[in-house]
């Protein structure tokens, strides 16, 4: 049996976002954001739930905090409600500065380090009719929100997340029409606020290194390892190139080289800001680390007759899967080495990582053995890649507690604790105490 052990100071620790788990988005001075209006209108979410109440982390925080302290964590990686802050732009809401504050003291008192992410995801509504990150201007709105966190908050928040995952934003906002504003084949759209995010996240390094105050800032990247649906057929090796282009290196390569992928750029310049070879020397600032959100592979065809991107997707038949995507941790390792490889080992942080299981009657929802497998297999991975020589720090389970999956809405469960979303009552899964478990040993076998 293999030992796989971790470095002393490695960081263990668990995750969450505003809108999946706060509920009562209006409470308090609280304006609308772009998900509480996209989860009420009809036929947007697939359970046909919102986040009006979700875990109730709004008034439960406490208890929440509590059971992160029992699971062991080093760390607590949570968002902002931007509404709650901004509910009008340039106008701040002290009642939602002051949960925040309550919810950081409560984090520290805890022994736990807060790792705050400024933007995951949730945008005022207000935001959302000026066009989103579609708009440029949405970079000066974002940098005035972080500012008004680092001012408020950086004297106990030393760890940041500028931005989750700005090609799900963008790719899923404006290509696929799964998340707000739900529009599709928008690649112009798509493209301007991808670059846009990258210019914020830019804007939020800057505006957090002249605080002056110790710390880590980066961004969380969506990571997909994405592979060719038959390696010896040559258009399926570049269909999968140049969506691994449009995947990842569109984020990788801006952040760490200060440019975008060639293939990406031949294809599709029409689509994407006029301004952006002006903008690539001010975006090269990736900040202290950057963060990975892993979770799967995606196998692409060539296809002709899809416009511009010539790939569509294909599932292998018997491929192990989960719920939503292909297990394949051999992808989390092997995105890590790519970071050593490819990018001068740039020190990381897996931000995300986890499993969604939809429950089923008959079968205990605390027994998820299937979790545990999935999470011992990806924890393995990390530990491999680091002792190949990969720079990561830290590993965040996605998620706390079962929440509003986004376009899955309550069924999708990530979490360890699951929430009776009816009675909020928490229990523990048997994957909670097995990452207790993990963290006490610093390793797993």
């Amino acid at each position: 049996m293999e030992t796989i052990g971790f470095p002393r100071g490695f960081l263990w620790g668990a995750a969450s976002a505003a809108y999946q788990i706060e509920g009562s988005p209006l409470a308090d001075g609280a304006g609308p954001t772009n998900w509480h209006e996209f989860t009420h209108r009809r036929g947007t979410i697939k359970d046909g739930t919102t986040g009006d109440l979700a875990c109730d982390h709004y008034h439960r925080y406490e208890e929440d905090i509590r059971h992160l302290r029992d699971l062991g964590v080093h760390a607590y990686r949570f968002s902002v409600g931007w509404g709650r802050v901004f509910p009008r732009p340039g106008n701040i809401n002290q009642a939602g500065i002051d949960f925040y504050n309550r919810l950081v003291d409560c984090v520290c008192g805890a022994g736990i380090e807060p790792w705050l992410t400024i933007f995951h995801l949730e945008e005022p509504l207000w935001l959302s009719r000026l066009g989103g990150f579609t708009n440029r201007a949405a970079v000066d709105h974002l940098a005035e929100l972080g500012e008004t966190l680092f001012k408020v908050l950086g004297d106990r928040v030393r760890n940041w997340i500028t931005i989750n995952e700005p090609t799900v934003y963008a790719y899923l906002g404006y290509g696929t029409g799964e998340f707000p504003p739900g529009r599709k084949l928008a690649l112009r759209g798509m493209l301007h606020a991808s670059h846009h995010l990258l210019l914020g996240h830019a804007r939020l390094v800057d505006a957090w290194s002249a605080t002056g105050r110790p710390g880590r800032i980066g961004l969380a990247h969506h990571a997909v390892w994405v592979s060719p649906a038959d390696e010896n057929r040559a258009r399926d090796v570049e269909a999968a190139a140049f969506m691994d282009d449009a995947a990842n290196r569109s984020v990788l390569d801006p952040l760490l080289r200060g440019s975008y992928p060639e293939r990406m750029l031949k294809r599709l310049h029409r689509f994407l800001p006029r301004t952006l070879e002006a903008d690539l020397p001010g975006i090269k600032k990736p900040g202290t680390y950057i963060g990975i959100n892993y979770y799967a592979r995606n196998l692409y065809r060539w296809a002709r007759f899809v416009p511009f991107l010539h790939a569509r997707e294909h599932v292998k038949p018997d491929s192990p899967r989960s719920a939503m995507w292909e297990i394949y941790p051999q992808g989390l390792r092997a995105t890590l080495l790519r970071l050593k490889e490819q990018y001068g080992n740039f020190p990381c942080v897996v931000t995300e990582n986890g499993f969604p299981i939809v429950e089923s009657s008959g079968k205990d929802p605390l027994q998820d053995d299937e979790r545990i497998a999935y999470l011992a297999d990806h924890v393995a991975m990390v530990g491999r890649a680091i002792a190949e020589g990969a720079d990561c720090r830290g590993y965040f389970h996605w998620s706390l507690m079962d929440n509003f999956e986004w376009n899955w809405g309550l069924s999708m469960r990530f979490g360890l604790v699951r929430i009776d979303f009816t009675t909020q009552q928490r229990q523990w899964k048997k994957s909670a105490f097995w990452y207790r478990d993990v963290i006490r040993a610093n390793g797993l076998r």
